[in-house]
């Protein structure tokens, strides 16, 4: 019954922080990144002047649902820390396949940099910021340029990833039904799969207590890319769970756990090489 109350209450929580967004930031809803209803993003800012750091988050959903105004929150939070904050929609499983996904966030992820300027960013500090199966797409476009370089870009103008509870391998996965999104998949659609020495910066944040996706998946990629190079940052949050990790980007939830202040510090830091 505790637990009960406790999820109401933070989903009445974020639905509330879901209504304020736009009165929080300026935010431009509906903007086309690519052709199709599908394919639109909301661009978030403050009031804030000079080139600043662009976030493009890849929201989760077992990559069979989501939606960016269900993260509005996200949105503003990173605007409310100065930042531009990208979040785009893209299509979902079983309407199209794992491949599809990476090609639409790709896309997204081409066109911020390609704009970014147009909205008070900095085209060589874009970082893509994903929760779960948002994380598991990030790392792809950051750790394999097949995704990128279709779209026009490359994970050299990138200046940092940032994977949240992300699933970078099947075998995290802790729940039947995301399992079976990879059933008869490519290896190569497995972020692990790709670890090298050639990659954006990035972050790999989980929570312990994550229940859906195991934060060994974490721990192994960040061992098999210092493999290669010792400057991968990984932070495990004890008691944080998988919902939790991406709630505690905005307030009041950050007040309990620093994941908004490490990747806000991350951010700052990252920019893309000459």
């Amino acid at each position: 019954m505790l637990s009960y109350l406790g999820d109401k209450i933070v989903g009445l929580t974020l639905a509330v922080l879901n209504v304020l967004a736009p009165f929080e930031v300026h935010v431009t809803k509906g903007v086309a990144y690519a052709d199709g209803i599908e394919h639109r993003a909301d661009i978030y800012r403050s009031a804030a002047r000079g080139a600043r750091p662009v976030v493009v988050f890849l929201y989760g959903g077992g990559w069979r649902s989501g939606s960016k105004d269900e993260v509005a929150y996200v949105g503003a939070a990173f605007a409310r820390r100065g930042f531009v904050a990208v979040i785009p929609d893209y299509r979902h499983v079983p309407a199209v396949g794992l491949s599809d996904i990476l090609a639409d966030n790709a896309a997204a992820v081409a066109w911020t940099i390609a704009h970014a300027a147009e909205y008070g960013g900095d085209p060589r500090r874009v970082v893509v910021v994903g929760h779960s199966s948002g994380a598991w797409a990030a790392a792809m476009l950051g750790l394999d340029p097949t995704w990128l370089e279709q779209a026009g870009s490359s994970p050299a103008k990138l200046a940092g990833i940032v994977g949240l509870a992300g699933p970078y391998a099947s075998a995290a996965l802790m729940e039947p039904l995301d399992r079976e999104v990879f059933v008869g998949s490519d290896p190569t659609l497995q972020p692990i799969n790709h670890a090298s020495d050639r990659h954006p910066a990035m972050l790999l944040a989980a929570g312990a207590a994550d229940l859906d996706v195991n934060p060994a998946g974490t721990l192994a990629l960040d061992g098999a890319m210092r493999a290669f190079a010792g400057d991968e940052t990984m932070k495990i949050y004890p008691g944080l769970g998988h919902g939790q990790i991406v709630h505690a980007l905005s307030f009041p939830f950050s007040l309990r756990f620093p994941v908004a202040d490490d990747v806000a510090r991350f951010i700052k830091g990252a920019h893309a090489g000459p």
